[in-house]
């Protein structure tokens, strides 16, 4: 009886978890799975979309996609732009801010210069370029060109271009057939402990690095947890697909007897710091007292960190997880700057951002009855 009762426990303190984030989810935008909550959605969503097309001079023309059907969202919300048209040429194209996008990673498709990818083009030409997506911020950036498409289609000419392209990204990039393929290995190979040699573990690590991290910026964090809760999962199957393998590592392989399956073979951030750890340096012991109070520390960090937020206080400062150092054309110069100094004390004392600091880690040890 004692594994069922685990379990039930186990079940009860993560259905509070996922609560204490949808939460904190509506706090900070108002939804919840992408549906507005209380009084701000209809009359918004109606002028939204009785609106889409303004004309505001002779000659210019201007659409907003904040009204229109996407069906694809970036990795924490949507991201709506405005397109403008003058003499039948995009004179420019702007995101709609503020959005719930992940704001590190958002930053890197201004860095990349997306914005102008489709300068001076006809609306025919703007819709039929191919535009690629932006590398550590795949999914943003393949939201954003979605969004771009069903604008220029809202203008009139081009519409059908337009519709036929935005339906091509649909098609899974290499950047997430490599991702997903990583986290299948991710999923399936720690669960064969006798595989011979510690190969494999070596070279999980490095494409989580490679992969998940550098290439597609994938990886949990609040700020993704909390607009996942808000707007749902991303749009194209394949983005949702990897969302999911995420989701399920982090919550419900504990479930099953797979403590920290997620921090210990997927993270991009832990396997930077294992991959330190791995030097040839000597390790530095932490007396039992500190690491105590260091644990502790990162509970309460955590704890101020959700308080803020349903509070409705500190929404932006969920993006400076270091996870965000993979954005590294954007990423503040104190995220990167903390971001390679825990890398380095790493390699002294393994794995000490994620025993001492972590918030989302902290989140997931809470939702497996490890805190």
């Amino acid at each position: 009886m004692r594994p069922g009762r685990d379990i039930v426990a186990h079940g009860l303190r993560l259905a509070a978890c996922l609560l204490m984030l949808a939460a904190a989810g509506v706090a900070r935008t108002g939804k919840i799975g992408g549906m507005e909550i209380g009084r701000r959605g209809a009359g918004e969503q109606a002028s939204r979309e009785g609106g889409a097309v303004r004309v505001v001079a002779d000659g210019v023309r201007v659409a907003d996609s904040s009204g229109l059907e996407v069906g694809v969202t970036g990795y924490g919300g949507a991201v709506p732009v405005v397109v403008t048209v003058r003499d039948g040429r995009v004179e420019s194209v702007a995101p709609v801010l503020p959005n719930q996008e992940t704001a590190l990673f958002f930053g890197l498709l201004d860095e990349a210069g997306l914005w102008h990818s489709w300068d001076e083009m006809t609306l025919e030409e703007a819709a039929a370029v191919e535009v690629d997506a932006v590398a550590s911020a795949t999914y943003s950036s393949r939201a954003a060109i979605a969004n771009v498409k069903a604008a220029l289609g809202a203008l009139g000419e081009g519409a059908a271009e337009g519709k036929k392209g935005g339906r091509a990204d649909w098609a899974p990039s290499a950047a997430t057939v490599a991702a997903l393929a990583v986290l299948v290995a991710a999923a399936v190979l720690p669960l064969f402990p006798r595989t011979r040699g510690k190969g494999w573990r070596t070279a999980l690590l490095v494409l989580d690095v490679a992969v998940l991290g550098v290439w597609n910026g994938l990886f949990l964090s609040l700020d993704r947890l909390l607009g996942w809760a808000a707007s749902g999962l991303p749009g194209t199957p394949a983005d949702a697909a990897a969302a999911l393998l995420l989701l399920a590592m982090g919550f419900l392989y504990p479930l099953a007897g797979k403590s920290s399956h997620y921090c210990l073979h997927v993270c991009p951030f832990g396997a930077c710091q294992e991959l330190a750890a791995r030097l040839p340096v000597k390790r530095l012991a932490v007396p039992p007292g500190v690491a105590r109070a260091l644990s502790w520390a990162r509970r309460g960090l955590w704890a101020g960190i959700m308080l803020s937020l349903w509070c409705g206080l500190a929404a932006p400062w969920t993006g400076w997880e270091l996870f965000g150092a993979f954005a590294w054309r954007a990423v503040p110069p104190l995220v990167a700057a903390l971001a390679v100094g825990a890398v380095v004390v790493s390699a002294f004392v393994p794995r000490a951002y994620c025993r001492f600091a972590c918030p989302t880690g902290t989140l997931l040890k809470l939702a497996e009855s490890r805190e």
